[in-house]
């Protein structure tokens, strides 16, 4: 298993993206079934590849190796893809923490040459969506997080707001 969980087609909208250099990191809620359980996990700090969409098709693809999925993201709110996506996915190779309601660093993992084959395949597919493939795919082990909104989200007109409020000043 090389990807451990994923969201297809979030709504930037409902997002908390947090307050940057303010202590606020922001959040990505997702909501898993694990063993049976729903859990709500934030994946602001997984590591991984994500697409943005515009429209329903992939204008960009990133990886969020260095700098987690949640910062890398919020960083496309006000760079040179602002206002070019209105939604986004995601594929998370870090480890999810159901009791803490988190995820984890991805740790060292050694796996077969044809689990990572099979999950690159998989992958383009999902990505890709090419209209001559006739199976739909999967990621074995991996679980789907749907998107939950949070609380009291900071949408993006809000968020970009406050910088042009920082900016005033």
């Amino acid at each position: 298993m090389l990807i451990r969980a994923y969201g297809m087609y979030w709504n930037p909208e409902v997002v908390d993206w947090g307050t940057p250099g303010a202590g606020n990191q922001g959040a990505l809620i997702g909501k898993v079934k694990l063993n049976d359980r729903t859990y709500k996990i934030d994946f602001w700090k997984a590591y991984g590849i994500y697409t943005l969409h515009n429209e329903f098709t992939v204008c960009y693809v990133g990886k969020a190796a260095e700098t987690p999925l949640g910062m890398r993201l919020r960083s496309h709110l006000t760079d040179r893809h602002a206002g070019r996506w209105d939604m986004f996915s995601w594929f998370s190779i870090s480890k999810i923490r159901a009791t803490q309601r988190d995820v984890s660093d991805p740790g060292t993992r050694y796996l077969k040459p044809s689990t990572v084959n099979d999950t690159l395949e998989s992958l383009a597919i999902l990505i890709a969506d090419p209209k001559l493939n006739r199976k739909r795919e999967t990621l074995p082990s991996a679980v789907r997080a749907v998107q939950v909104a949070s609380p009291h989200p900071r949408t993006i007109r809000s968020y970009l707001e406050r910088i042009l409020e920082r900016l005033d000043d």
